[in-house]
């Protein structure tokens, strides 16, 4: 049987509870607002897709015409033809909808400097950045990486992951930059 994140996470925080022989350690993060899943990455335009489809398929069509009958080719050609001008009316991305913002913990790494990308990148709950702060140093225990199961002590509070920790995509802030 093969657990889920959010199993995973609920039997690591019983676990912390439970145990006193936890490895803890002091490590710099960050709290701002974004999306958890981080930004896609860019979708070509129309014009872009079709320019790209004609391109690949006067390619494909001049190596034809090396080996290939000439009806086999003029069939392929006719078919790029079609598939461009498909691409080029074909609407937007459906993924550019903007992801939901939510409350985002970054961890970086022990001996974070100034710029430092975050180690992982996870979604806290809102009432939890008031008590964090935008900047500081917690006592971190768990996994710090993607996928990872983590919670962070503040003074005697334990803040946990309320999604799977992804890692540092662009966008996300930097230590020390406020």
């Amino acid at each position: 049987m093969e657990l889920r994140w959010e199993d995973r996470q609920r039997a690591f925080q019983a676990l912390v509870v439970a145990e006193h022989d936890v490895t803890l350690t002091v490590r710099p993060y960050r709290t701002f607002v974004g999306a958890a899943t981080g930004q896609p990455p860019p979708a070509g335009s129309r014009l872009e897709r079709a320019l790209l489809v004609v391109i690949a398929g006067t390619v494909i069509s001049g190596v034809l015409v090396l080996f290939a009958p000439r009806p086999i080719v003029a069939l392929v050609a006719g078919l790029a033809g079609g598939i461009a001008v498909f691409a080029g009316l074909a609407g937007p991305d459906p993924r550019t909808d903007p992801a939901p913002l939510e409350s985002l913990l970054a961890i970086y790494a022990p001996q974070a400097g100034i710029g430092a990308a975050p180690e992982c990148v996870t979604a806290i709950a809102a009432d939890e950045v008031d008590r964090l702060g935008p900047e500081g140093f917690g006592t971190v225990i768990g996994t710090v990486r993607p996928g990872g199961t983590v919670g962070v002590f503040v003074d005697e509070y334990i803040v946990w992951a309320r999604t799977p920790p992804r890692g540092s995509r662009k966008g996300d802030p930097a230590f020390g930059e406020l």
